[in-house]
């Protein structure tokens, strides 16, 4: 899963809407996300529905494109964990990447596009 830093809020809730909480996402790809921080034990194995706000990719589009510019993003999600430390004393297995759960091919695209265009920026 090749990712793009990011640092942007995301708002995380239940299919149902019962529960809701935030995270900051440090990462994107076109399957996922990283989240700073956990997910709770209550997001764990269940879908979720996601919002986020991509920024601009590059400064120049930033500059250009400000008020047109459209990153919003809506999506399903599942939880997944990640392992941190592997092989080591501080291994820990954490619930901090959300997986896209079948997205549609035009928000694939456009994640693509701006993975791309964060890569060559960088």
């Amino acid at each position: 899963m090749d990712q793009v830093p990011l640092c942007v809020p995301v708002a995380i809730m239940t299919l149902s809407g019962e529960l809701r909480c935030f995270r900051l996402a440090t990462a994107v790809s076109e399957s996922g996300l990283r989240l700073r921080t956990p997910l709770t034990e209550e997001f764990l194995r269940r879908p979720l529905r996601i919002r986020l706000t991509l920024p601009p990719p590059t400064a120049e589009l930033a500059r250009l494109f400000a008020e047109e510019w459209d990153g919003n993003l809506r999506l399903l999600a599942r939880g997944a964990e990640e392992v941190v430390h592997p092989d080591t004393v501080r291994e820990a297995r954490l619930w901090r990447l959300l997986v896209f759960q079948k997205p549609d091919p035009e928000l694939l695209e456009k994640l693509t596009r701006y993975i791309t265009l964060r890569s060559d920026d960088a």
